[in-house]
Protein backbone atom coordinates (compact mmCIF):
# COMPACT_ATOMS: atom_id res chain seq x y z
CA UNK A 1 0.00 0.00 0.00
CA UNK A 2 2.60 2.51 0.93
CA UNK A 3 4.68 1.73 -2.59
CA UNK A 4 1.15 2.30 -4.33
CA UNK A 5 0.87 5.43 -2.66
CA UNK A 6 4.48 6.63 -3.37
CA UNK A 7 3.68 5.84 -6.79
CA UNK A 8 0.32 7.74 -6.97
CA UNK A 9 1.69 10.85 -5.15
CA UNK A 10 4.99 11.35 -7.17
CA UNK A 11 2.93 12.28 -10.38
CA UNK A 12 2.47 15.74 -10.55
CA UNK A 13 -0.80 17.24 -9.49
CA UNK A 14 -2.12 20.38 -8.50
CA UNK A 15 -1.69 22.22 -5.61
CA UNK A 16 -4.11 20.78 -2.44
CA UNK A 17 -5.17 17.63 -5.04
CA UNK A 18 -3.03 15.39 -2.71
CA UNK A 19 -5.43 15.63 0.61
CA UNK A 20 -8.30 14.99 -1.86
CA UNK A 21 -6.45 11.64 -3.48
CA UNK A 22 -5.98 10.41 0.06
CA UNK A 23 -9.36 10.77 0.54
CA UNK A 24 -10.95 9.22 -2.30
CA UNK A 25 -8.08 6.09 -2.64
CA UNK A 26 -9.21 4.18 0.23
CA UNK A 27 -12.93 4.45 -1.39
CA UNK A 28 -11.89 3.02 -4.76
CA UNK A 29 -9.76 0.01 -2.95
CA UNK A 30 -12.85 -0.66 -0.58
CA UNK A 31 -15.26 -0.80 -3.54
CA UNK A 32 -13.25 -2.76 -6.08
CA UNK A 33 -12.51 -5.51 -3.21
CA UNK A 34 -16.16 -6.16 -2.61
CA UNK A 35 -18.58 -8.45 -4.13
CA UNK A 36 -19.04 -12.28 -4.94
CA UNK A 37 -16.00 -13.82 -6.87
CA UNK A 38 -17.43 -14.75 -10.72
CA UNK A 39 -16.32 -17.76 -12.51
CA UNK A 40 -18.58 -16.96 -15.53
CA UNK A 41 -21.35 -14.69 -16.56
CA UNK A 42 -23.03 -14.46 -20.50
CA UNK A 43 -26.19 -13.48 -21.44
CA UNK A 44 -28.00 -14.07 -24.89
CA UNK A 45 -30.82 -12.09 -26.22
CA UNK A 46 -34.25 -14.40 -27.03
CA UNK A 47 -35.86 -14.07 -30.47
CA UNK A 48 -38.19 -10.66 -29.99
CA UNK A 49 -41.85 -12.92 -31.76
CA UNK A 50 -41.35 -15.04 -28.45
CA UNK A 51 -38.80 -17.61 -26.95
CA UNK A 52 -40.28 -20.79 -28.67
CA UNK A 53 -39.58 -24.64 -26.92
CA UNK A 54 -36.93 -25.32 -29.21
CA UNK A 55 -34.90 -22.19 -28.98
CA UNK A 56 -33.00 -23.57 -26.30
CA UNK A 57 -30.14 -21.16 -24.73
CA UNK A 58 -26.67 -23.06 -23.78
CA UNK A 59 -24.30 -22.06 -21.56
CA UNK A 60 -20.90 -23.84 -20.87
CA UNK A 61 -18.13 -22.62 -18.36
CA UNK A 62 -15.05 -24.59 -16.65
CA UNK A 63 -15.24 -25.41 -12.82
CA UNK A 64 -11.47 -25.34 -11.60
CA UNK A 65 -12.20 -26.34 -8.27
CA UNK A 66 -14.15 -28.86 -6.57
CA UNK A 67 -13.20 -27.56 -2.43
CA UNK A 68 -15.07 -24.13 -2.62
CA UNK A 69 -18.84 -23.78 -3.30
CA UNK A 70 -20.41 -22.49 -5.78
CA UNK A 71 -23.75 -20.57 -6.55
CA UNK A 72 -25.93 -20.62 -9.85
CA UNK A 73 -27.65 -17.92 -11.12
CA UNK A 74 -30.42 -17.31 -13.97
CA UNK A 75 -30.55 -13.82 -14.87
CA UNK A 76 -33.08 -12.88 -16.64
CA UNK A 77 -35.07 -9.37 -18.42
CA UNK A 78 -38.66 -9.13 -18.92
CA UNK A 79 -41.18 -7.11 -20.20
CA UNK A 80 -43.57 -5.28 -17.74
CA UNK A 81 -46.32 -6.16 -19.66
CA UNK A 82 -45.38 -10.21 -19.44
CA UNK A 83 -48.35 -11.47 -18.12
CA UNK A 84 -47.36 -14.39 -15.74
CA UNK A 85 -46.02 -13.96 -11.77
CA UNK A 86 -44.07 -17.10 -13.07
CA UNK A 87 -43.02 -19.39 -15.67
CA UNK A 88 -41.06 -22.72 -16.22
CA UNK A 89 -38.12 -23.74 -16.84
CA UNK A 90 -36.12 -27.21 -17.78
CA UNK A 91 -32.80 -27.09 -16.96
CA UNK A 92 -29.80 -29.76 -18.42
CA UNK A 93 -26.58 -29.64 -16.60
CA UNK A 94 -23.88 -31.89 -18.79
CA UNK A 95 -21.13 -32.98 -16.66
CA UNK A 96 -17.46 -33.47 -17.27
CA UNK A 97 -17.78 -37.44 -17.05
CA UNK A 98 -21.21 -37.16 -20.17
CA UNK A 99 -23.82 -37.49 -17.14
CA UNK A 100 -26.89 -35.75 -18.01
CA UNK A 101 -29.41 -33.97 -14.79
CA UNK A 102 -32.34 -32.35 -15.86
CA UNK A 103 -34.74 -30.17 -13.30
CA UNK A 104 -37.61 -28.03 -14.14
CA UNK A 105 -37.89 -24.79 -11.78
CA UNK A 106 -40.62 -22.23 -11.71
CA UNK A 107 -39.01 -19.11 -12.14
CA UNK A 108 -40.91 -16.17 -9.77
CA UNK A 109 -40.86 -12.82 -11.32
CA UNK A 110 -43.34 -11.39 -9.18
CA UNK A 111 -44.44 -11.42 -5.49
CA UNK A 112 -47.90 -12.63 -3.92
CA UNK A 113 -49.36 -9.55 -4.70
CA UNK A 114 -48.02 -8.81 -8.33
CA UNK A 115 -45.12 -6.35 -7.66
CA UNK A 116 -42.68 -6.92 -9.66
CA UNK A 117 -39.42 -8.84 -8.69
CA UNK A 118 -35.68 -7.52 -9.21
CA UNK A 119 -35.30 -3.97 -10.84
CA UNK A 120 -37.46 -2.29 -12.64
CA UNK A 121 -37.13 0.43 -15.59
CA UNK A 122 -38.68 1.70 -18.33
CA UNK A 123 -40.27 -1.18 -19.85
CA UNK A 124 -38.32 -3.94 -18.55
CA UNK A 125 -36.99 -5.55 -15.54
CA UNK A 126 -33.99 -7.18 -14.40
CA UNK A 127 -33.82 -10.31 -11.77
CA UNK A 128 -31.56 -12.88 -10.90
CA UNK A 129 -32.72 -16.16 -9.40
CA UNK A 130 -30.72 -18.35 -7.79
CA UNK A 131 -31.03 -21.90 -8.97
CA UNK A 132 -28.77 -23.69 -6.72
CA UNK A 133 -26.67 -22.36 -3.56
CA UNK A 134 -23.62 -23.15 -1.88
CA UNK A 135 -22.96 -26.32 -4.36
CA UNK A 136 -19.73 -28.36 -4.25
CA UNK A 137 -19.00 -30.07 -8.18
CA UNK A 138 -17.56 -33.28 -7.60
CA UNK A 139 -15.43 -33.01 -10.15
CA UNK A 140 -13.97 -30.41 -12.19
CA UNK A 141 -14.19 -29.71 -15.95
CA UNK A 142 -16.17 -28.82 -18.65
CA UNK A 143 -20.19 -28.03 -17.30
CA UNK A 144 -23.04 -27.50 -19.59
CA UNK A 145 -26.18 -25.78 -18.66
CA UNK A 146 -28.99 -26.07 -21.18
CA UNK A 147 -32.12 -23.93 -19.90
CA UNK A 148 -35.23 -24.52 -22.18
CA UNK A 149 -38.43 -23.09 -21.40
CA UNK A 150 -41.46 -25.09 -20.53
CA UNK A 151 -44.18 -23.00 -20.15
CA UNK A 152 -48.13 -23.09 -21.07
CA UNK A 153 -47.67 -20.73 -24.14
CA UNK A 154 -45.78 -21.40 -27.36
CA UNK A 155 -44.08 -19.14 -28.15
CA UNK A 156 -43.56 -17.30 -24.80
CA UNK A 157 -43.41 -13.61 -25.36
CA UNK A 158 -41.96 -10.80 -23.28
CA UNK A 159 -38.63 -12.68 -21.42
CA UNK A 160 -36.04 -10.68 -23.42
CA UNK A 161 -32.84 -12.22 -22.20
CA UNK A 162 -31.49 -15.14 -19.85
CA UNK A 163 -28.59 -15.26 -18.26
CA UNK A 164 -26.44 -17.83 -16.66
CA UNK A 165 -23.75 -16.56 -13.70
CA UNK A 166 -21.50 -18.69 -12.01
CA UNK A 167 -20.09 -17.54 -8.57
CA UNK A 168 -17.96 -18.77 -5.93
CA UNK A 169 -20.18 -18.74 -3.11
CA UNK A 170 -19.56 -16.45 0.09
CA UNK A 171 -18.14 -18.18 3.20
CA UNK A 172 -20.54 -18.73 6.21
Amino acid sequence: MRQLAQIIFSIPTPKGSGRWLMAFLPLCLLLTGCGPEILFERTQELPTGGWAYQDSVAFEFSVPDTVRKYDLLLNVTHDQSFPYQNFYVNIHTDFPNGRRTTQRVSLQLAGDFGAWLGDCGGTSCDLQIPVLSNARFAQSGTFGVVVEQYSRDEPLVGVRELGLRVEVAEEQ
